[in-house]
């Protein structure tokens, strides 16, 4: 479907923040040096695209490549398997064929590399953006499109009652995954326009599949299925007509690519706690989204990725914090809700969930550079500095390599561990820990 000159003109390029224009299915920065493309309909305007692109292939081709290694294992293990246990091996491998055929169509549009073998895809799985791979929250497309309408509900119904009141005719959904709640939210507020916003092309694509009107098939593997039909269970998915003014974007959240203010209301369900950046420094980049007057709608939990205690905030923090970043929020409502509780597995979670309604008091700067890695990484041509976690993984490899290279069927982890000490003048006792440590590490990764 063409992209509306009304979403059109909202846009801007994330790197430059000069406004987007289209030309032949792609959209180019005003210097005309930034160009993304547009996929099955949906803007691609994640920075440096053309490597978003590419990671985003190298993922694909990665689990490709597990996917195919799960199913030699079964293969195998079904020649010696026998009564239950062959029928829940064959169901496995039915699933898993299937699976890798459907995912590897539904990506189809985006991904441009070429497949490796899936030792390099080990050493290199991080390339795309480290929050996500591939699969990350896979259960969300079966909940959203599938049998989640009890958690669905309860959702939409907390979000809604939130949005009440406002005049939320422009509203951006940010990590809106498969697209359910968005959608939701878009039917019931009668928002004029809604911009569902994610990074995750599988869910994306999927959502914009069916919102074309098509349906397709896709098997679900419950984590504790709850008997051996339920270890792979196709599900036929149908879809339905996207209505007026909902439109999907390919956008990492932290770097905008919106026009200063061109919502009335931001909406970021199950989202702050997991985008990667400290709260703070989010905020600032939130700010950007809605003008002075403009509301801020948040749905989830608190649970912060982050790796320092200090910057795991509380409830009482996170409205401290919303205030010195130019919200002030109106509207605080707990709730206990089900977590994507399948009826085909065992084990579901009660999930304890804030929401809350803030209004935009204050425009405050944004953030100068939101990007996680160094330049060195990002131009290709800057020289790698000498950092000393370089010179510790380069130790802690050589000695892996040494190590693995002395297993020859015949050598004990005692004497390759008294080599290692006296090649490398290491105690001994150390040297038999990380000895040990290592080939358990490489048993356990391969059984």
């Amino acid at each position: 479907m063409p992209l509306t000159q009304e979403l059109c003109d909202l846009l801007i390029c994330p790197a430059n923040n000069t406004p987007l224009v289209l030309k032949e299915n792609v959209l180019s920065s005003g210097d005309d040096k930034s160009h993304y493309p547009i996929i099955n309909g949906v803007p691609w305007l994640l920075p440096n695209p053309q490597n978003s692109l590419t990671d985003w292939g190298i993922k694909l081709n990665h689990f490709n490549q597990v996917l195919l290694s799960e199913i030699q294992n079964l293969e195998k293990e079904a020649a010696r398997a026998e009564g239950a246990t062959l029928d829940r091996i064959k169901r496995l491998l039915v699933g898993k064929q299937a699976f890798i055929r459907r995912v590897s169509e539904l990506l189809l549009p985006v991904v441009a590399s070429k497949s490796g073998k899936k030792n390099i895809y080990d050493a290199l799985n991080d390339r795309a953006p480290t929050t996500q791979n591939l699969l990350s929250y896979e259960a969300n497309l079966y909940r959203d499109w599938v049998w989640g309408e009890e958690e669905n509900s309860i959702t939409a119904d907390i979000v809604c009652s939130q949005i009440q009141g406002l005049d939320a005719n422009k509203i951006v959904v940010l990590g809106a995954g498969a697209g359910r709640l968005a959608l939701d939210v878009h039917k019931t507020c009668k928002s004029k326009m809604t911009v569902a916003t994610d990074i995750n092309p599988l869910l994306v694509m999927a959502a914009e599949y069916l919102l074309q009107d098509q349906s397709f098939s896709l098997y679900e593997f419950p984590l504790q299925p709850k008997k051996t039909e339920f270890v792979a269970i196709e599900h036929q998915i149908k879809g339905e007509v996207k209505p007026e003014g909902f439109h999907f974007i390919f956008s990492d959240a932290t770097k905008p690519c919106f026009k200063h203010g061109a919502f009335d209301t931001v909406l970021t369900p199950w989202f702050i706690d997991i985008q990667p950046l400290e709260f703070g420094r989010f905020l600032r980049q939130l700010n950007q989204y809605i003008p002075v007057g403009g509301y801020w709608v948040n749905f989830g939990s608190l649970v912060f990725n982050q790796r320092r205690d200090a910057l795991c905030y509380s409830i009482e923090e996170v409205v401290e914090l919303a205030n010195v970043h130019g919200f002030e929020i109106e509207n605080i409502e707990e709730h206990n809700i089900p977590y994507l509780k399948s009826p085909y597995n065992a084990g579901h979670r009660i999930e304890h969930v804030w929401s809350w309604r803030a209004k935009k008091i204050t425009d405050v700067n944004t953030v100068k550079t939101t990007q996680n890695l160094p330049l060195w990484l990002l131009d290709e041509k800057q020289p790698i500095p000498q950092a000393q976690y370089f010179q510790q993984f380069s130790f802690t490899h050589r000695i892996y390599a040494q190590l693995s290279a002395e297993v020859d069927g015949r050598t004990s982890i005692n004497k390759i561990a008294r080599k290692l000490a006296k090649q490398n003048k290491i105690d001994e006792t150390e040297a038999l820990n990380l000895t040990k440590k290592l080939f358990q590490d490489i048993y356990r990764q391969n059984n």
